[in-house]
């Protein structure tokens, strides 16, 4: 089974801090041996967000994020996780498809409408998310998707 996360789904994962960190490991434990993809989009949201988390009150230090930035490039050349290519430029004509068929009935964050987008590219057996606005767009694309709240 190819499973595609986003990067709140991926934080989570990623860093122990996180208030669902457990939930996040426990879904990701019983998947271990699934096909687990990534995206540029996906990875450079993940690091992002490993970054910003630096900038709360008693979040962690540059140093610790830039050490779970190595695990997560770690698992992606050892570990369970590969980059598939996408094609932004399709991804962003997708991304106005949805905005014009949807954006007046539900609430479509741009990086989130670019994830859903990226789906179409990847087409994973299942998406990951803790977004539910994400999942409800996904869903709403007919990709099975699974919230981790």
């Amino acid at each position: 089974m190819k499973i595609y996360s986003d990067s709140s789904f991926l934080v989570s994962l990623i860093y122990p801090g996180d208030p669902q960190h457990q939930k996040a490991r426990a879904f990701f434990s019983s998947n271990q041996n699934e096909d687990w993809i990534t995206s540029e989009w996906s990875q450079f949201e993940t690091v992002n967000g490993l970054r910003q988390l630096c900038k709360r009150h008693n979040g962690p230090q540059p140093a610790v994020a830039e050490g779970l930035r190595r695990l997560f490039k770690h698992w992606h050349e050892k570990g369970a996780f590969r980059l598939e290519e996408t094609d932004l430029n399709e991804a962003v004509a997708e991304c106005q498809q949805m905005s014009a068929a949807q954006a007046t009935k539900l609430r479509m964050r741009s990086a989130d409408v670019l994830h859903v987008a990226i789906l179409e590219q990847v087409n994973p057996d299942l998406f990951v998310t803790r977004d539910k606005e994400q999942h409800d767009l996904a869903i709403s694309r007919a990709f099975k998707s699974v919230l981790i709240p």
